[in-house]
């Protein structure tokens, strides 16, 4: 389902420019320029796409429900309910890219909205406390992912920089959210990090526990 999706998703908004600018479009997905190590990395499928989709997704997911958590622990009642709904999508099994984006785009705001009340430094109560900490139990579980996410992305890049300009024009059509994923998982990861940060200096002050391999996840993130 997936797969069908994507592939649909891609030939729709990818591919509705000729064809010089279709090549211009998906390079500029995953970067420019050849290097040794594109040049000899192995070709991405779609088989790739769809378990790099999946990583993006998983990671995603567990950062939706770590953020739905935290809000709860700070009351914010509208960013719960815009939160849930976003991970029930992730989940719905029929992932498209704009389905990606508009998670990114709620996940944003929602950040916006805690890294507020973190600033304010509340003293929350025994109940948000544990709100709290099982927030930190789901971001451990993005960051894990977003390890690995780390790694696949970079790898399906380099495949797609390997394919020449005939290939890109037959595979490019199918692999366009692959190759969103790719260009996008850096700054994901990024903000994954920084925002992880901050909620464990936020949990120690508060003498919220933090989960024991919280550090080395987070330093594996960086």
């Amino acid at each position: 389902m997936i797969r069908k999706t994507l592939i649909a998703l891609a030939i729709a908004t990818t591919f509705a420019a000729p064809a010089h600018a279709q090549l211009g479009k998906l390079k500029g997905l995953v970067g420019g320029g050849d290097s040794a190590a594109s040049s000899s990395a192995a070709a991405p499928d779609e088989a790739a796409q769809e378990a790099l989709v999946r990583r993006f997704v998983s990671s995603q997911s567990h950062s939706l429900q770590a953020q739905t958590s935290f809000a709860r622990a700070f009351g914010l009642a509208e960013q719960v309910q815009l939160l849930e709904a976003e991970r029930t999508a992730l989940s719905s099994g029929s992932v498209n890219v704009d389905q990606m984006k508009k998670s990114v785009s709620v996940s944003e705001n929602a950040q916006a909205a805690i890294n507020e009340r973190v600033a304010a430094q509340p003293e929350l109560s025994a109940e948000s406390k544990k709100h709290y900490a099982d927030g930190l139990v789901a971001l451990v579980a993005s960051a894990a992912e977003g390890q690995k996410l780390s790694g696949e992305a970079s790898n399906f890049a380099a495949g797609m920089k390997s394919l020449g300009a005939t290939q890109l024009a037959t595979a490019g059509r199918k692999l366009a959210a692959g190759a969103w994923v790719a260009k996008e998982s850096p700054g994901y990861l990024k903000g994954l990090y920084n925002s992880s940060k901050s909620a464990m200096t936020f949990a120690r002050a508060s003498k919220i526990k933090v989960p024991g391999n919280a550090d080395s996840m987070l330093d594996g993130l960086n």
